[in-house]
């Protein structure tokens, strides 16, 4: 399942700097970007190769097959990285993971309805459940490790409670959440009866544990579980617009066969055609990645320890994501402001993660060993002038 060109090629501040891309492109020329999750290795030459064909060809009209193709590379890739065979005929395209969710979300709960996340979140499920007015049910991680409470979990359910939403691996904390916890969401699920969205977007990006798919972890989370996947982390493709939903929620698929055909819209052929090629001809690239991205979270954790015990993180299991720990500095609850008015380097905001974030930051290490260290450096010497 590889290409014979699939080099991964070291990045550059030439070549990251070039693109159009928001990543390098919201702030001003003089700012280190490490905050939105792409990364900055190009994506494999399998995939663009296959995307430029269909424009050498001007093959842009109607093509269902790539559609029809897609959903078999998809179940292949994960019966070959994950040991999870999906079922083909519960599979459904997406324009990306957020509208999958969103459309579980919005058709299967009601406004007002409990809306279970394990914070800190990835903070787009926090908008999807405020602006579809359902309520939230904030979880908060054990601080220490990073875990999932089960009692914690136990007494935030109610009556209203109806579903929730999971991230594994986790973001922004890069955990993988091991079988005791799945355990324990999966008891709750069932009990409560409630539906289990799971983004497992990072999946194939773990480090040091294999990824868990729920559909395969606790035979409880059968008939109440929504998987959603993506090239889009795996090979820095969140631009196509292109995800994939496994729906074993028998209401929820019952909801979308009667919904009219284009409400839910559609990937574009390109967008199909690089997926595809992610899924079958990528193999070799994703294991290059990985290794690429483990040795840059170890060299962040290495500068850190060394350089600045006072910034501390646990390293990530999965993702290519830190969550770092400014709380023994003098940075505030958002130390991303001043690291990008001061410091020129840009993090995610640890509060936009939820409460919990207060006095954290998220720092993107997908990058080259040379550019990780330039923003590892302006991030000393920031918190070092900071009386």
């Amino acid at each position: 399942m590889n290409s014979t060109n699939n080099e991964l090629v070291t990045p550059t501040y030439e070549r990251v700097r070039s693109r159009a891309g928001i990543k390098w492109n919201r702030y001003d020329s003089d700012v280190l970007a490490a905050w939105v999750a792409d990364m900055d290795f190009d994506p494999p030459k399998a995939v663009t190769d296959a995307m430029r064909r269909y424009l050498d060809l001007g093959d842009t009209g109607y093509n269902i097959a790539v559609r029809d193709q897609l959903l078999p590379a998809f179940a292949g890739w994960q019966h070959r990285h994950h040991n999870w065979r999906p079922d083909e005929e519960r599979l459904r395209t997406f324009t990306s993971a957020l509208h999958a969710l969103e459309t579980a979300l919005w058709f299967r709960t009601d406004p007002g309805d409990g809306i279970v996340v394990f914070t800190p979140i990835y903070h787009p499920f926090l908008n999807a459940i405020a602006d579809s007015r359902r309520r939230l049910v904030s979880v908060p991680l054990d601080p220490n490790g990073m875990r999932i409470d089960p009692e914690r979990l136990a007494s935030a359910i109610d009556s209203t409670t109806k579903m929730i939403l999971f991230c594994q691996p986790h973001n922004p904390a890069g955990r993988v959440f091991d079988d005791s916890e799945l355990a324990a969401v999966a008891e709750v699920a069932e009990r409560h009866d409630l539906l289990v969205v799971s983004d497992e977007i990072w999946g194939d990006l773990t480090i040091d544990r294999p990824h868990q798919p729920l559909a395969t972890s606790d035979e409880r989370f059968a008939g109440r579980l929504m998987t959603l996947g993506s090239a889009s982390k795996s090979f820095n493709l969140a631009g196509l617009r292109c995800a994939v939903a496994h729906i074993d929620d028998a209401e929820l698929n019952r909801i979308i066969e009667t919904m009219p055909g284009h409400l839910l819209g559609a990937a574009s052929v390109s967008s199909l055609a690089g997926t595809h090629a992610a899924w079958t001809q990528c193999d070799d690239w994703m294991s290059a990645v990985r290794s690429e991205i483990t040795a840059r979270r170890d060299q962040l954790a290495r500068r850190l320890a060394s350089d600045l015990p006072e910034v501390t993180m646990s390293p990530p299991e999965a993702t290519y994501l830190g969550w770092l720990d400014f709380r023994a500095t003098n940075l505030g609850d958002d130390p991303s402001y001043q690291l990008l008015k001061e410091g020129r380097v840009a993090l995610s905001p640890g509060p936009q993660f939820g409460p919990e974030g207060a006095g954290f930051a998220r720092i993107n290490f997908a990058t080259s060993a040379e550019i990780l260290d330039d923003i590892i450096d302006r991030i000393i010497s920031l918190v070092r002038s900071t009386p």
